[in-house]
């Protein structure tokens, strides 16, 4: 009986501290330099083997780019990426191809690469957040 409190005690502290963190706000930006410039090379390659039978890389830039993501946490995008792409085949590629397609798309757009590579996970993603180049 002991056991069973305890364990149940444990799952429900494991749960709050997932919600605390799932609902905290992203603590980079993107203008924070979260990718390598590799990790973007790796991602065009990656983005021109894979995605350019359906898309262009402008529409990845720019406005287009921010009219969608602007503000928003990179796990929307993420979440896009990694769920519903390639149109074909969702969810086919391995999690580190998505971040350096979206390395790739940071480059696109100007933002400083880092030291670090962005990681290939919703939570990784969810620490950040698009905004504007300063």
């Amino acid at each position: 009986m002991i056991k069973r409190v305890v364990m149940v005690a444990a799952i429900a502290a494991g749960s709050i501290g997932i919600v605390t963190a799932a609902g905290q706000a992203p603590a980079k930006t993107t203008n924070d330099g979260v990718y390598t410039a590799a990790q973007a090379a790796r991602g065009k390659t990656a983005f021109e083997a894979k995605c350019t039978g359906c898309h262009e890389p402008s529409r990845f830039t720019g406005e287009a780019f921010f009219e969608s993501w602007n503000g928003k946490p990179m796990k929307d995008l993420w979440d896009v990426a990694s769920g519903t792409m390639p149109e074909d085949n969702p969810g086919s590629l391995k999690q580190p191809e998505y971040a350096d397609i979206i390395a790739y798309f940071l480059s696109l757009n100007e933002f400083p690469a880092g030291d670090a590579e962005l990681q290939g996970n919703a939570a990784a993603m969810a620490a950040i957040k698009v905004e504007k180049k300063k």
